[in-house]
């Protein structure tokens, strides 16, 4: 919390002590009622602040400084700093609360990291911190505790689906051209089961008439049981009961991996818990969009030898999608999004089937893993690897960021590659190997200017995709991989490793300044896109989060991302100091 609110500027430490290269050094931050905080951290590439674990102390007036301890308390006395008053600060305080507890829960049952770096993909889900940026990234607001025994990823529990047949007045389902409704069904559910759920539907009506779509066990209850009370009631929506896999969560609550069948698909459900900036439900039009948008994206992948045989840049599709227009609010357009997105499911190719025989895979999200030990999940693959964390990083950075800047500048195509969208694949001997990306439906945003390959896009697809500028759209790089990752990786590696950041930053550029080098047809728009700039906008999530405006809009993308000032770049040029 002290580094992030720092880093964004919310709160304002002064030096407390003398200023060497590479070290931590002491900082006082004064807030008001004489209390004061004093930290030992080491400032870093965007002006990043990387506070020294167990440093910080807190101090009342003239009492004695204690451990600081208690994250609420910091909010507590920093509330005036942070804009926070009334039932802001409480709800705020309750979210930070539960998000302490969720991660009390990790921290229970926390591998090591030589251990996470070997457990399959999605059992390692239940042991990743929440979002790096972000202070209150695991409140999910809406869970009570027996809904976090219950659907959290760290309780290690399993979910079942409970499925429902809407009738198609409300329903709408959307999937690639090699797939049906009926062929989605075979694969994903046993004969039997398709045959139980019919016989329900007969009972009330004609079983042609009705779409079938997965639900959460936690939106069932709470979701669907009261606000489609009526529906139910009228048989427009019939409870068909339970399916018999079961599924495990990933971090983000409303996506579950099937375990029971490993070969079936990924489901993405809507579940209306506030988790971290906004409520995670389904926007209808951007979850039926997810089939189109995968099979626009794969005819350009498949055309491109770059991304296809050379990268092996693979795209986990987005294969399938329902969405439910409720019969009531779904016709009411200035409510909040969140009564606009309460049923739907969209299912995505299950990663073991992009897996070949002594592959292995890990989300990014998992490498800046710390275990119980102090030893990251980095530093655990850059020595099992025998690479050296050179060659490792040189090799990660081409890795990822070739082909993400091809498919930005060449396609005008913005992903959002933070941590939990990528995927890490690792070879028989356990070197990088390639990178798998996922999350479509709400996850790409396109140019503001004409690109050749838009005109093939599906209209609806296209009428629902955001666009922005080219130093925007380069944002999904500079927030979600360089400040949003890589700024974390490059201290940890100093820390463990003894790699110099310097060192570190000189192989991003050496990437991105390798593919503008390698394709000068791109100069124009690499250039539009400020890559190399001296400064880049700072992209500030806490105080999007913390302001709370945006829990209640109609449209949850109304804007970008907020915005507060600028920080160095460390892709412009190497920081005097060493820093980058």
């Amino acid at each position: 919390m002290l580094g992030e609110l720092s880093y964004e500027g919310l709160l304002r430490p002064e030096p407390a002590g003398p200023e060497e290269p590479g070290r931590h050094r002491g900082w006082r931050l004064s807030l008001p009622e004489r209390v004061t905080y004093e930290f030992e951290a080491r400032r870093g590439a965007f002006d990043t602040w990387t506070v020294r674990p167990g440093s910080a102390v807190r101090r009342a007036g003239d009492g004695e400084p204690v451990p600081a301890d208690d994250p609420r308390t910091l909010v507590v006395d920093a509330r005036r700093p942070l804009s926070l008053t009334g039932a802001r600060l409480a709800d705020v305080l309750s979210e930070l609360t539960a998000t302490v507890t969720n991660e009390a829960a990790r921290i229970a049952t926390a591998p090591t990291a030589a251990h996470l770096s070997t457990v399959d993909y999605n059992f390692a889900e239940g042991h990743l911190t929440g979002h790096p940026r972000l202070v209150l990234n695991k409140g999910r607001v809406g869970f009570s505790a027996a809904d976090r025994e219950r659907y959290a990823p760290e309780s290690g529990a399993d979910v079942v689906l409970r499925w429902f047949a809407v009738h198609r007045d409300h329903a709408e389902f959307r999937c690639v051209p090699e797939l049906s409704e009926q062929v989605l069904l075979a694969e994903e559910l046993d004969q039997a089961t398709r045959d139980e759920f019919t016989a329900v539907v007969a009972e009330v009506g004609d079983p042609a008439d009705y779409l079938w779509v997965p639900v959460h066990p936690w939106q069932a209850d709470e979701i669907v049981g009261t606000l489609y009370a009526a529906e139910l009631a009228r048989g427009t929506v019939i409870d068909l009961g339970d399916s018999f896999d079961h599924y495990r969560p990933h971090q983000t609550v409303r996506t579950l991996a099937n375990v029971s069948r490993p070969d079936r698909r990924d489901v993405k459900t809507a579940v209306s818990v506030r988790n971290t900036l906004v409520y995670r439900g389904l926007a209808s039009a951007a979850t039926l969009a997810g089939p189109g948008v995968t099979t626009w994206l794969r005819q350009i992948s498949d055309a491109d030898p770059l991304l296809t045989k050379e990268y092996r840049f693979e795209l986990l599709g987005e294969v399938a999608s329902v969405s439910v227009r409720h019969p009531l609010f779904g016709a009411i357009k200035e409510l909040p999004y969140r009564f606009h997105e309460t049923l739907g499911a969209l299912w995505r190719e299950p990663l073991t089937a992009r897996l070949a025989e002594g592959e292995r895979a890990l989300s990014f999200a998992a490498l800046p893993y710390r275990g119980p030990d102090g030893r990251s999940v980095l530093t655990e693959l850059i020595e099992s690897s025998g690479l050296g964390p050179r060659r490792w990083c040189a090799s990660v950075f081409d890795l990822l960021l070739t082909p993400l800047l091809q498919w930005l500048l060449r396609y005008g195509v913005g992903f959002c590659p933070h941590g939990q969208n990528l995927i890490l694949v690792l070879d028989r001997a356990g070197a990088p190997s390639r990178v798998l990306i996922k999350d479509f439906a709400q996850g790409v945003d396109l140019l503001d200017e004409d690109v050749e390959c838009y005109r093939t896009l599906p209209p609806d697809a296209a009428a629902d995709m955001l666009r922005w500028p080219p130093h925007l759209l380069a944002q999904s790089l500079f927030s979600s991989v360089f400040s949003g990752q890589l700024r974390f990786w490059a201290e940890i590696l100093f820390d463990e490793q003894g790699f110099e950041r310097a060192e570190f930053w000189a192989l991003v550029r050496e990437v991105v300044t390798r593919f503008r080098e390698a394709n000068p047809d791109l100069a124009r728009r690499f250039d539009a896109c400020l890559l190399f700039a001296p400064d880049v906008e700072r992209v500030t999530l806490n105080r999007e989060h913390l302001a709370g405006g945006g829990f209640d809009k109609v449209d949850r993308d109304d804007e970008f991302d907020v915005r507060w000032g600028r920080a160095p770049n460390p892709l412009h040029a190497p920081d005097p100091g060493g820093a980058w």
